[in-house]
């Protein structure tokens, strides 16, 4: 990756002095906010419930002060986040990793055990990091799949298939510890299948209408008609047990236009983050054993992540709080209770023109063809935010670019609507293209571009 070495701040300097003592290999990664670190593993294999692993290495971030991330190979991926303060050498990282594989599959065998006693078929797949069992009466690529036991995700193929589906919220069903049966589980999955079929009609209807009570786009020098963005949906994270049940700060920023995930914890905010990247976060100020100061920290070691707005709630004023939130970098501290409506009205400005860079952008050459193009585009950047494609074509702004975009490292090809938010085609410039933003993107290819982000860290 091209550009200046980034500046190590003190934490940094710390940590990098305490992989050096350890003999292990560690660089700061592009964003300048952490570090990656090479992991020899010793001979012994880690089991999983698809049969032993036999990694040599494990490739990992830092977050924040004391924890890890792991980044490579791709079934360590899911496990959660690994506290390594108490580590004084380079076996006891090891250890710690493979208390925390051998933690993930554990539970996982339980969720088995729980699955299989409702007379579920199940079996572990992708290198035993997930379970995954076949959905009643569809194609035999229609996997519904679970992490743990009460979370099951519906497969975008079979009756989901082209069904204009949001973000991974929308397909993820909480599951009740208390089913009596296979059955039970079945219809409650079908029960879902249909709820979402008759809400993305309804959305297909709604947009018609959009589309007819607009005026029709001009051809462009291609001859295809392209459609002017009318308005982005932003997505929202909000973390925190308490403001996840505040079910009217949900609702309004639903009726605002937002798109909503939700987390109880700063671990499982960050393990959503692994697979999705919204445009702000709103967190509680307090989450059981940590707090949002801490996950704004913890945020910046996320490969691909710069700087998100992340706007804190507290529940009483405390001076030393606000201190801490707008020392590391929080966008907001505000004071609960908030009147709904004027408080997510503030909240566009924040999206739409966010103080700091959102997204790392990496410089990539890769290959996609856009809706309209006679032959494939260059792409020369890559991001969680969009990417830029190297072209003299001259394309208005607010344009939607239906793009295919070949990852051929990873043997896939992942496919978005991009928004050009930008055109540059002056002449004699080195960089004329377009800046495209992704406007519109699957959860299982926006978590796949994650990923792909997290493997071009890793080789620097």
């Amino acid at each position: 990756m091209a550009g200046a070495q980034p500046q190590l701040d003190r934490i940094q300097q710390r940590q990098l002095a305490r992989f050096q003592r350890m003999e292990l290999r560690a660089r700061v990664m592009p964003n300048g906010h952490c570090l990656l670190v090479s992991l020899p593993l010793g001979p012994a294999p880690m089991e999983s419930l698809s049969g032993p692993l036999a990694p040599q290495r494990v490739i990992f971030s830092t977050v924040g002060a004391n924890k890890i991330k792991c980044l490579r190979p791709r079934a360590l991926f899911g496990v959660p986040l690994i506290d390594i303060r108490r580590c004084a050498d380079a076996a006891s990282v090891e250890w710690s990793i493979r208390q925390a594989w051998r933690d993930r599959t554990r539970e996982l065998r339980d969720s088995v055990k729980q699955l299989r006693r409702l007379g579920m078929k199940v079996k572990a797949v992708e290198e035993g990091s997930t379970l995954a069992f076949a959905l009643p009466g569809g194609p035999a690529d229609a996997q519904v799949r679970m992490q743990r036991f009460g979370e099951a995700i519906l497969p975008s193929v079979g009756a989901l298939n082209g069904l204009p589906l949001k973000d991974l919220e929308e397909r993820v069903l909480e599951v009740s510890d208390c089913l009596d049966s296979a059955s039970d589980l079945e219809r409650r999955l079908d029960q879902r299948i249909g709820e979402l079929g008759e809400k993305c009609r309804q959305r297909q209807e709604d947009d018609k209408r959009l589309g007819q009570s607009q005026e029709p786009p001009q051809p462009d020098s291609n001859s295809q008609r392209r459609r002017v963005v009318t308005r982005r949906q932003p997505k929202v994270l909000i973390v925190g047990p308490q403001l996840v049940g505040n079910a009217t700060l949900r609702e309004e920023l639903n009726r605002q236009g937002y798109r909503t995930a939700t987390s109880h914890s700063e671990s499982e905010a960050l393990m959503r983050l692994a697979g999705m990247s919204p445009d702000l976060v709103i967190s509680q100020y307090g989450l059981g054993r940590s707090d949002g100061t801490s996950l704004i920290r913890a945020m910046r070691g996320l490969p691909g992540i710069d700087r998100l707005p992340v706007v804190l709630l507290d529940d009483a004023s405390h001076e030393a709080r606000r201190e801490v939130a707008r020392a590391v970098g929080a966008t907001g501290y505000l004071v609960e209770p908030l009147v709904a409506g004027p408080f997510v009205t503030r909240l566009r400005r924040l999206v739409e023109s966010p103080p700091d860079r959102r997204f790392t952008r990496y410089n990539q050459r890769l290959t996609a063809q856009i809706l309209g193009a006679s032959q494939p585009s260059l792409v020369t950047e890559v991001g969680r935010g969009g990417i830029f494609v190297s072209t003299q074509q001259a394309v208005e702004a607010h344009t939607a670019m239906p793009c295919e975009l070949a990852l051929p490292e990873f043997g896939h090809s992942l496919s978005f609507e991009g928004e050009v938010v930008y055109v540059n085609t002056t002449p004699g410039s080195p960089r004329q293209g377009l800046g495209l933003c992704i406007f519109d993107i699957s959860s299982e290819d926006e978590a796949t571009l994650i990923e792909y982000l997290s493997w071009l860290e890793s080789k620097g």
